[in-house]
């Protein structure tokens, strides 16, 4: 392991090495079973004698390490794993040399599991102990097939196998340990750059998941912040409009008194004049109770809390409120809805204004002898409502700015009628709220469908 590890790398050495430590028991079965089958269906003349002894030496190195690793898991430091990886693997390595050595040395073709480990090494360990590892099993199994040659080293020939010469044969020795040499070196070439590269991808992972949690919990507290400053702008809004409309209401009241005549008889100019501040009274009522409204939606009750509502009924309620204005303009007004009810999730009063806002603004935006249309539809588990008119329309360019604060098209402004600007602010705020979505279709001189799509039941 490279020098100064990140603790996710010193983490997850540690949970290789663990992994490192169960995969030695099955090697150690495996062995067992090797040797039972290489005697028993093979007919392979094995001493099994001390290739036992070397699977118990290896059991109990196993053990040891078990014992140790759970020191390592808990407290061993980044140079104190690599160190224990390495023992473990040049161990091994020891353990493969002996076993090859007692059951054919060079002819045994089980010389090709050096690569195993390797390989594992390349997992566990940094490059350049990787190469070390290689040199090591290259030495040892070099040095077992020299000393074996020159009879330094009792030879333990596979009968049945191979010829017994060919342990001796300096041709094949030489060739042998060149392809395996070749083999582990090239193996632990490329076992290296695979490792690293999937290193730097699980550094560059690490990083950006940091950053992504980091910037996560930027954003969570963005919003927490927003919405605290959307709350007091909330409640400064309502405040503001209910200290505003009492005395506002006050005052009408009393231009009333004066203007029918109570107090004394007044000049015909006196009158109009008097007549215009009550109908700017009155536009500053309708802006305090929007007011009032669009802070009641943005604090809506929560899902719990909420009820089945008949968009149906609302809507035959709300036409008929209307009906009267839009007769005196000869405006049609025409309801399509379908004879069961379609009940939707929210409280009566919110939906209610919204849908005021959306026929009011259709009857007063379409010219005398037009016609609005209000329609519900179901729609599987959702609801349809589509208030459209003949009207005046609205410029493409402002279809998304109408659900803004306080803004009017420059075509209703055209118009001279009077508005708050806060209608379909509310309208939006209630959707919202109420986990619907809302869209516009209009065009200039033709008139404006607007669509709202609502749940119709919990999820």
């Amino acid at each position: 392991m490279e020098a100064g590890p990140h603790k996710v790398d010193l983490e997850e050495l540690r949970d290789r090495i663990s992994w490192l430590i169960r995969l030695r028991w099955a090697a150690i079965a495996g062995v067992l079973v090797t040797i039972w089958v290489a005697q028993r269906l093979l007919g392979v003349e094995l001493h099994t004698g001390p290739l036992l002894l070397v699977v118990g030496a290896l059991a109990a190195d196993n053990l040891v390490f078990w014992g140790i690793g759970r020191w390592v898991a808990a407290a061993a430091t980044g140079a104190g794993v690599s160190y224990f990886a390495n023992l473990q693997i040049a161990l091994d390595l020891l353990a493969l040399t002996a076993l090859i050595h007692f059951s054919g040395g060079i002819e045994n073709p089980f010389l090709c599991y050096y690569v195993f480990h390797i390989v594992i090494a390349s997992i566990l360990l940094s490059r350049a102990a990787t190469y070390l590892q290689v040199t090591l099993a290259i030495a040892l199994l070099t040095a077992m097939t020299s000393l074996e040659a020159a009879g330094v080293l009792r030879h333990y020939h596979l009968g049945g196998f191979i010829p017994a010469e060919f342990f001796q044969s300096r041709v094949y020795m030489f060739g042998v340990l060149f392809a395996i040499g070749t083999m582990l070196y090239f193996t632990a070439f490329m076992a290296t750059s695979i490792t690293s590269r999937l290193r730097r991808r699980e550094g560059e992972i690490v990083r950006l998941s940091e950053a992504l949690r980091k910037h996560t919990e930027d954003l969570t507290q963005a919003y927490e912040a927003l919405r605290y400053l959307e709350g007091v702008r909330s409640d400064y809004l309502h405040r503001v409009a209910h200290h505003i409309r009492s005395p506002l209401a006050t005052v009408e009241r009393m231009l009333a008194v004066v203007a029918e005549g109570r107090t004394g008889q007044l000049p015909e100019r006196a009158l109009e004049i008097l007549e215009r501040a009550r109908v700017r009274i009155r536009e500053m009522l309708a802006l305090a109770r929007d007011l009032l409204v669009l802070s009641r939606t943005r604090e809506a009750p929560p899902l719990a809390q909420r009820e089945k509502v008949d968009l149906v009924t609302v809507v035959q309620e709300v036409a008929q409120e209307f009906r009267r204005q839009a007769a005196s303009a000869s405006i049609s007004l025409l309801t399509e809805c379908p004879e069961f009810p379609v009940e939707v999730m929210g409280d009566p009063g919110s939906l209610k204004e919204l849908v005021e806002n959306l026929v009011s603004n259709a009857v007063k935006y379409t010219p005398d002898g037009g016609d609005v249309r209000i329609a519900v539809e179901l729609r599987a588990n959702r609801a349809e409502l589509a208030v459209s008119d003949t009207g005046i329309g609205i410029p493409e360019d402002e279809r998304e700015e109408i659900f803004g604060e306080f803004y009017r098209a420059a075509s209703a402004r055209e118009t001279g009628k009077e508005g708050t600007g806060l209608g379909l602010s509310i309208v939006k705020a209630i959707v919202e709220a109420f986990g619907g979505e809302l869209s516009v279709e209009s065009a200039v001189g033709k008139g404006t469908c607007f669509r709202v799509d609502l749940p119709c039941d919990v999820q």
